[in-house]
This record gives structure tokens, C-alpha cells and sequence, in this order.
């Protein structure tokens, strides 16, 4: 039989079904390269707002400011290690090219603070107080370790009983910020 007259009732392979299962997820990896950058970068974000909603003193622009620029920070200082480490190890030279794909590829260390900093911009300017900015903003981190959490199972290919896991693991990571938070505030 030719293509043309292809048995469409065939059952597709176990890969084949895999392969469709996994599309969405593929899609989203390539959104987002680096997870795991992603994740981290939401922790600490995350547990930097916390820390910052137990002082006072702490207005929300300045929260805004100081977690843009630990945000910045961390991301300009993983990708100098990683290129450190590559040029320690051999695997490269220092150029132009590999610094600019190192740092792009660790960008999400900084993109992670942004959904965070959407409250404090809020505070910031008059639209909430600097405690509802702060509680948002760090509600917000859990929110995204969370999906973060949902996004890794579904790149992976999790079922159902994966992706609860996963998503409950993560927040649990921010649940212990927020234990960590009142214990020490």
C-alpha cells in the first residue's frame, strides 16, 4: 500500500505518543532555556523579599531597587564563575562571543525577580502600602516556584501524580522561606 493509502487506524508507538505528550513542554523549554537559573533565580529573589518585608524601615521602592540590583548581582556574578570555570578548565577562551552567550544564557537568574518586583513597582508608587507590596511580592515568588515547579514536570514529561509532586516540592522550598521569615522576624 503507498502512502497515499496509509492505514490511518494504526496505533502510533509508544514514542510517538511520548513525543506528543511532551510537545507543550518542549515548547516551554525553549522559552525558557535555563530552568534552572529560572528556579534559583526565584529562590533567592524570593527569600530576598522576605527578608526585606521583616524591616520596618524598608520602603518598597527601596525593596524594588534592592532586589533589581541582587538580582543583577547574582546573574552578572554566575556567569562570570561559569566563564571563570570554562576558561580554568580549558573549554574556553574569555572572548567576546562566549561572554555574550554566557550571560545571555544566565539571564533568567534575573528575569526570575521581575514577576516580584510588579508589586513593589505597585507600592512604589502609591497603589499599595509598602507592607501589601512586600506580602504580595513574596506571595508572588512562592506563586512562581510553584509553576516554575509545574513547567519543570511538564518539560520533563511528568504525569499527573509528577507534576503535583514536583510543584508540591517547590512550594514547600518557598513555604520554608516564609517559616524561615516568621521565625527569625
Amino acid at each position: 500500500m503507498g502512502v497515499a493509502g496509509a492505514d490511518t487506524t494504526t496505533p502510533r508507538s509508544v514514542a510517538g505518543r511520548l513525543a506528543d505528550r511532551r510537545l507543550p513542554s518542549r515548547l516551554v523549554g525553549r522559552r525558557a532555556s535555563n530552568l534552572v537559573g529560572t528556579i534559583e533565580g526565584a529562590i533567592v529573589a524570593t527569600a530576598l523579599v522576605a527578608g526585606l518585608d521583616e524591616a520596618d524601615t524598608v520602603s518598597a521602592a527601596r525593596a524594588l531597587w534592592l532586589l533589581l540590583a541582587t538580582a543583577a548581582f547574582f546573574w552578572l556574578a554566575h556567569a562570570y564563575a561559569d566563564l571563570l570555570a570554562g576558561r580554568i578548565q580549558g573549554h574556553y577562551r574569555m572572548n567576546r562571543e562566549d561572554i555574550v552567550r554566557v550571560v545571555a544564557r544566565e539571564r533568567p537568574l534575573f528575569q526570575a525577580a521581575l514577576p516580584l518586583a510588579v508589586p513593589l513597582v505597585l507600592g512604589a508608587v502609591g497603589l499599595l502600602s509598602d507592607g501589601q507590596a512586600l506580602n504580595l511580592a513574596w506571595l508572588v515568588g512562592v506563586t512562581a516556584l510553584v509553576g516554575w515547579g509545574v513547567l519543570f514536570a511538564r518539560r520533563e514529561g511528568y504525569g499527573y501524580a509528577g507534576v503535583v509532586g514536583t510543584a508540591s516540592v517547590n512550594a514547600c522550598v518557598g513555604l520554608l522561606i516564609i517559616v524561615l521569615k516568621v521565625a527569625v522576624g
